[in-house]
């Protein structure tokens, strides 16, 4: 993309931090791979905690939250922060930052395009006092980004002044890049499609209490091991959970994990069992890497990475029964059918899901509010 005139745009993202969650590593992705010629890019982050990869000409902005204490002069530093920078475009990138983005922005009198980026389905998380509040706020903004067609609908839905603001931009990867960190044998995993493989924050949304309990009503010769990488608050809870059904010893808690993908590309399937999602990374990344995944069909966005019977298996929520059928079906497939799915995984996701098409969107975009 070439941008006109003698200065170049002044782009701003704020997110919480970039580690761990999956709308940071979707920053992170369009960060490296957008051309930043004609762009000043900086990113502002609540809590400066970088695990995932930075260019280095991207300035990054330590705004001091350590923890909720700290959230007055956190927003204090954002306000700095942006009266410094004037940015011409400010991305937020889910609803938190969102929410201080948009207040400051009030404060500031800014001239700047607020982008709101909409990770999950507001119904799922802005249902409550919070919609009063974010229904004031995103109606100041200048456009908003959802990630797949599902959210797109559900968003405009729940705020309807957003209609004809609203851009589908997907979590974009490179894909040549997850083969490559897939292939470290530095990072050692169990035998190749002995077992199963689950990515996400131990949060209540991601309900790994009823993956557990699944888990539970495999018969024993469909219980290979499972292995779950990432961690949060309910960590203590699940393995507890663990231990009371007599599985803990075939279920493996990693928690979090710097380069999680040689575990899942060396898995016999990817398993996730979500009540919600907004358009699952892991899910995505496991695909690409051609792993046959079992996930939810939950609002939004599962139906649009797993295309059922072809590259995994799509099964209810809340249901641990189905989640268990799924898994079951998948590990007793044809080794010619295996590999077919295999094959599809790779072919239709990996394409859909390029994170060329992600930057193309995104240049769009930020050509639209020149």
């Amino acid at each position: 993309m070439q941008l006109t005139g003698s200065r170049k745009k002044k782009l701003c993202f704020v997110s919480s931090t970039l580690s761990k969650g999956g709308a940071e590593r979707a920053l992170s992705n369009l960060l490296c791979n957008m051309d930043r010629e004609n762009l000043e890019i900086t990113v502002l982050l609540l809590n400066q905690v970088v695990t995932y990869p930075v260019p280095d000409d991207v300035k990054l902005v330590d705004l001091q939250k350590r923890s909720a204490v700290y959230l007055p002069w956190c927003f204090l530093l954002l306000i700095k922060n942006l009266l410094q920078i004037k940015p011409d475009i400010l991305i937020s990138v889910w609803s938190f930052p969102s929410l201080l983005t948009g207040l400051a922005l009030k404060l500031c009198r800014l001239k700047t395009s607020w982008v709101v980026r909409v990770a999950n389905n507001p119904a799922n998380q802005e249902d409550d006092w919070r919609k009063k509040i974010f229904y004031w706020l995103y109606q100041h903004a200048t456009a908003y980004i959802v990630l797949c067609d599902e959210l797109k609908d559900n968003f405009v839905d729940f705020y309807p002044y957003a209609a004809g603001k609203t851009y589908m931009i997907r979590n974009g990867f490179n894909i040549d890049v997850l083969v490559d960190k897939a292939s470290d044998t530095s990072v050692e995993t169990p035998a190749n499609g002995s077992y199963l493989v689950s990515v996400g924050s131990l949060t209540q949304q991601k309900r790994y209490d009823i993956l557990i309990e699944a888990y539970a009503l495999l018969s024993p010769d469909k219980q290979i091991p499972l292995l779950i990488l990432g961690d949060g608050p309910l960590r203590k809870e699940l393995e507890q959970q663990a231990h009371g059904l007599g599985i803990a010893d075939k279920i493996r808690f990693k928690g979090f994990v710097t380069n999680p993908y040689p575990y899942v590309s060396n898995a016999k399937a990817f398993v996730l069992n979500s009540d919600y999602e907004g358009l699952c990374n892991a899910a995505i990344e496991a695909q690409c890497l051609g792993v046959p995944a079992v996930i939810t069909n939950c609002p939004t966005g599962n139906k649009e990475i797993v295309e059922h019977g072809v590259t995994g298996y799509l099964v209810a929520t809340q249901s641990p029964s189905e989640m268990a059928c799924g898994i079951t079906a998948l590990i007793n497939l044809s080794e010619n059918d295996y590999a077919s799915m295999k094959t599809n995984a790779t072919k239709l996701v990996g394409e859909k899901y390029r994170i060329e098409r992600s930057v193309k969107s995104l240049n769009t975009l930020i050509t639209d509010l020149n």
